[in-house]
């Protein structure tokens, strides 16, 4: 399955108050693909989404507003926190934060977790998806009954 596809379908089971971290990798992992993706089923078109490593936070307008936050070039934890991430975390708003391994002691206590990895070659992914809380847990779920859990992600 194509990363963007996989992104599209978390897109269909999200709702206002979803936060996302996206974790692992190296730059190309893909957590800005899969962040199109996610976009694109949300109604959000697929072009619009660019990584916003230099404005840090990008709002996308939709139904549910999109909140996409990439904390690459953020080393200092206390500036994590002077950005006012908290102030999103909303029941109006889906959070998607890439690089999000930086700051998870900032998360609130229930999110998804999507972990991504480059495979054997340089266009698999591998993922893992879990849930920390029951939301998080419910949208695992949810993504199961789509039956695409464990299916390596191309790049593209």
């Amino acid at each position: 399955m194509k990363t963007l596809e996989f992104g599209e379908q978390v897109g269909h089971v999200l709702s206002g108050g979803d936060v996302l971290a996206l974790t692992g990798g190296d730059l190309g992992a893909g957590k800005t693909l899969l962040t199109r993706g996610i976009a694109l089923g949300l109604g959000i078109p697929a072009e619009q989404v660019n990584s916003p490593t230099f404005t840090l936070i990008q709002a996308y307008e939709s139904q549910t507003p999109v909140i996409h936050v990439d904390l690459y070039r953020l080393e200092d934890p206390s500036a994590i926190f002077q950005l006012g991430l908290e102030d999103y975390f909303t029941p109006q708003n889906i959070v998607i934060i890439e690089w999000a391994d930086r700051l998870l002691k900032a998360l609130p206590p229930d999110y998804l977790a999507i972990h991504l990895e480059h495979g054997d070659t340089e266009t698999i992914r591998h993922l893992t998806v879990r849930g920390t809380g029951p939301r998080g847990t419910h949208i695992v779920t949810a993504l199961r009954h789509t039956n695409i859990e464990h299916h390596p992600l191309t790049n593209s």
